[in-house]
């Protein structure tokens, strides 16, 4: 091989390592510091140039309208419109709050309008003892109303969205470290909470909740597959978004967050990835399988 074709090949070799494919990617600043390692590591590993930052939704949104960005990670609050004639959209993971009592509590569920009524001021309903809600034999028993928010976490502003019509929180609701919330409760057999996760404790109780009173509202816990179907109320949802057109360029960055590693990471920061047959199914419908 002479001298000449030598250097083309070389300055060949050295255009192609120079110009990695170029992903621009924004996630809702909610996730994007939990998700940002696992794609950091794989852009590294496979030689793409990943453009990656964290920012709100709604900006999240208006960049990949303009195209400034090929992937997307974006929080829909319940109601809202989701994007679905502009973009292909998958859902990826959701926060919710998780409401508790102490074990001892004889309750296992309940509704919407009646933690309005626990919680919130100015609700249609107000309770302030356990026998106002029903409970025999608890009569005259204060409700201690607690919130115990994890740090960063949205979950008591989330809690606010879904429950109450308008009001703010109750003065007597007392608000706690993520950390002291579960042993208040334990201790306090009067006591009801809003968590950002669900429990550790033996001695607290996760209640279902429905969206009204009535036969016709039944109620759901907090499981993956309750929040995902939307059966349980209290819930933000966050989806993955892209330009149908990209779906070739983006496709290993979607097949890495629907993986078991991110699933976990999302769990332990007090958010529910998708159950795993969906995170199956979404793979296969994206023909992403190998």
């Amino acid at each position: 091989m002479n001298t000449r074709i030598s250097i083309i090949l070389f300055t060949l070799f050295c255009t192609a390592a120079s110009h990695a494919e170029e992903i621009r990617m924004a996630a809702s600043d909610l996730l994007a510091e939990f998700i940002s390692p696992e794609l950091t590591t794989f852009a590294k590993e496979n030689k793409l140039d990943l453009k990656f930052e964290g920012m709100g939704s709604l900006p999240t949104l208006d960049r990949l309208r303009s195209d400034e960005i090929d992937l997307a990670i974006i929080a829909i609050p319940e109601g809202e419109e989701i994007p679905r004639d502009e973009f292909s959209v998958y859902p990826f993971a959701y926060d919710t709050a998780v409401i508790a009592v102490n074990n001892s509590n004889p309750m296992d569920e309940i509704s919407i309008p009646r933690l309005g009524g626990i919680f919130g001021t100015n609700e249609e309903l107000n309770f302030n003892t356990w026998g106002e809600l029903g409970l025999a034999g608890w009569g005259s028993r204060n409700i201690k109303p607690l919130a115990g928010p994890a740090e960063g976490s949205i979950s008591l502003e989330l809690f606010r969205y879904s429950v109450f019509s308008g009001s703010a929180m109750k003065p007597s609701v007392a608000v706690l470290r993520s950390t002291e919330i579960e042993n208040a409760l334990a201790g306090n057999i009067a006591s009801i909470g809003i968590l950002s996760s669900l429990p550790e404790s033996n001695n607290v109780k996760v209640l279902m909740v429905s969206e009204g009173d009535g036969p016709d509202n039944p109620a759901y816990g907090p499981t993956p597959e309750n929040i995902h179907r939307g059966d349980y109320p209290i819930r933000l949802a966050f989806y993955i978004a892209f330009n149908p057109r990209d779906e070739s360029k983006v496709e290993p960055l979607v097949r890495v967050l629907l993986e078991d590693k991110v699933a976990e990471v999302l769990n332990k920061n007090d958010l529910f990835a998708l159950p795993d047959t969906v995170r199956s199914q979404f793979l296969l419908d994206l023909n992403l399988q190998q």
